[in-house]
């Protein structure tokens, strides 16, 4: 446990994903970490997901922004979509210590200590050995939703991508809002990697269809 957090979390990586839907090339996603830096003087974790590109007559920009503490727990969750005519931005600011969650248009929301973002999820889940445990539960809050989100492991899968071949858990995070971190219904699965712990894969569902994502480059 100790020498995946160093490697992928003390230090930075850049993971980029090819995007497809269905037999068409859709762009890329860029899934970026920090390594251990600081924020407000507090040693942190910076973790960013930048998607780009689409479709015809329907072009998306999206960047994604999660500060977390060492203890994987979000302090700063920040949205900035541009998808076809459709534009949002807007943050999350967690208080753990006091149970809340603020947010940029003023609203405030009880929350479950600890709770986690999007994409805090995706690093803690990298944490965890799959063959040890079929299931983990994790408090998560965003969007205006608290609830408890089961990340499951639904098959074991070895996976081909241009840098290689995988021996990967399949999980899937399952929510009851029902809605991914790509703002679609129907959730996600993602394919990790059992010795490296790499996400060599992701699939979900977008406003206009499904769109897998697979590892091309490691930075």
């Amino acid at each position: 446990m100790i020498q995946l957090v160093v490697l992928f979390l003390s230090r930075p990586e850049t993971l980029v994903y090819e995007a497809k839907f269905g037999p068409f090339k859709a762009g890329k996603l860029y899934l970026i970490s920090s390594g251990r830096t600081t924020w407000k003087g507090k040693p942190v974790y910076r973790f960013k997901l930048i998607a780009t590109g689409g479709v015809p007559f329907f072009r998306i920009n999206d960047t994604i922004l999660s500060i977390t503490d060492t203890n994987l727990r979000p302090l700063l969750y920040k949205k900035v979509q541009h998808e076809g005519n459709y534009h949002f931005w807007g943050w999350i600011a967690y208080d753990h210590y006091n149970g809340e969650a603020l947010y940029s248009d003023g609203q405030r929301m009880r929350i479950e200590p600890g709770s986690l973002d999007p994409l805090s999820l995706v690093y803690v889940v990298r944490l965890m050995d799959f063959d040890s445990s079929k299931e983990y539960v994790f408090p998560y809050h965003v969007d205006y939703v608290s609830e408890r989100v089961k990340v499951k492991l639904v098959s074991k899968e070895r996976v081909k991508t241009p840098l290689g071949t995988y021996d990967c858990w399949v999980v899937k995070p399952i929510m009851r809002s029902g809605r991914n971190v790509f703002g679609g219904k129907g959730g996600m699965r993602i394919w990790i990697d059992r010795k490296t712990r790499l996400p060599v894969k992701v699939e979900a569902k977008m406003i206009f269809g499904n769109a897998v994502g697979t590892l091309i480059k490691v930075k």
